[in-house]
């Protein structure tokens, strides 16, 4: 009993690392050191991290690949949701590829054959400025058609993904079967349809920035080749490191998505930067989450190009090729949306256990029965 103090006091000793109702059975290592000429007590609480908390709090901490693996469970026990979605994300890219075919690449090809009919011509010849004419009217039609695609894209599949992302988290927010229902993603849509939307408009934004910034910096390589070798290298490096952030900012938008659903009220800035902050310490798995949905797009690639060598020989293999590529590549998105969803609610976890362990005491028993607020 520490001198002065009546037995049964409450000591209150602040840790840092402590969580809640952790006593004896915490894995957290407590070294409690008795001074007997001074009469005090020191309590030492080592922080062992993520999963020593989880431990100490009954629960398991997640597999590193746990979170591909609920992207892959989720969407498969949620098909009455999902499956719509896949749908419409395939509709979506099969209408764009046939777009591209029928619109987009035959203006870029008589842009082309115009170029290189005014190349032929002479300046001082008559039909020289009907070939101008038509080439204009050719670059026209052809910027008319990428914009509406590009448009298109960004739309369809904007409203389509903020669809996906709030049945995803309807499916993370339910109980442990994490089954998405369509009411329960109607009602997290509900009243917060605008945050998703200014989050992926804002998200946007910060990407065409970055890409600019990269491409001014590429740019600048031409100057600086007859100038400085040195300059040329740091700007070199400078383009790759940018284009690096880049590819991390694109997951980080991603983040913020969920997070905007997931947090009304958190949108567009905000929902940017909670997800930068949550995704502190788990930036080996954001990685993990980029090669996985990269090779999965790399894997589904050559189903097209079966489809664009059959297509010639036989109509029906080549059409069912077209049809099998752009449902592989609407389950890609799907299971792209669903890990990424499961990333974020995983972050969110840690950083909660992360903020209960800075400022959670708990009580147990010292080795003189008396007790302490730890």
């Amino acid at each position: 009993m520490v001198s002065g103090q009546k037995p049964g006091h409450l000591h209150k000793v602040a840790t840092p690392s402590a969580p809640p109702r952790a006593h004896a059975t915490s894995n957290f290592p407590l070294l409690f050191l008795a001074r007997s000429s001074g009469r005090r007590l020191l309590v030492l609480c080592s922080f062992l991290g993520w999963c020593g908390a989880m431990a100490a709090t009954g629960g398991a901490p997640p597999s590193f690949f746990g979170f591909l693996k609920h992207g892959a469970l989720v969407p498969a026990k949620g098909r009455g949701v999902f499956l719509p979605l896949l749908a419409l994300t395939a509709a979506l890219a099969g209408a764009l590829l046939l777009a591209n075919s029928l619109a987009v690449q035959p203006r870029a090809a008589a842009v082309l054959i115009d170029a290189d009919a005014i190349s032929r011509a002479d300046p001082a010849g008559a039909g020289y400025r009907v070939l101008v004419r038509r080439l204009h009217h050719d670059v026209k039609r052809l910027l008319i058609d990428t914009a509406a695609c590009v448009v298109a894209a960004v739309v369809a599949g904007s409203a389509i993904k903020i669809a996906t992302v709030f049945a995803a988290v309807s499916a993370f927010s339910a109980a442990e079967e994490r089954r998405a229902t369509v009411s329960g993603a109607l009602g997290i849509a509900k009243g917060n349809v605008w945050g998703p939307v200014l989050t992926i408009a804002f998200g946007y934004v910060l990407e065409v920035v970055c890409a600019a910034a990269i491409v001014a910096m590429a740019m600048l390589m031409v100057p600086l080749l007859e100038y400085s070798l040195l300059l040329l290298f740091l700007d070199a490096m400078a383009v790759l490191l940018a284009s690096l952030f880049l590819v991390y900012l694109t997951v980080v938008c991603a983040v913020a998505v969920v997070v905007s659903a997931a947090e009304p009220g958190r949108r567009g800035a905000g929902a940017v930067s909670r997800a930068w902050r949550l995704m502190q310490g788990k930036n080996a798995q954001a990685v993990l989450y980029l090669v996985a949905t990269f090779a999965l797009a790399a894997a589904v690639s050559p189903v097209y190009t079966l489809a664009l060598r059959w297509w010639p020989r036989s109509a029906a293999a080549g059409v069912a090729a077209g049809v099998a590529y752009v449902l592989l590549l609407g389950a890609v998105e799907v299971f792209s949306v669903a890990t990424v969803t499961a990333y974020y609610f995983e972050c969110r976890e840690m950083k909660q256990v992360e903020e209960d362990m800075a400022a959670g005491h708990h009580y147990t028993k010292l080795p003189n029965d008396d007790e302490a607020n730890i």
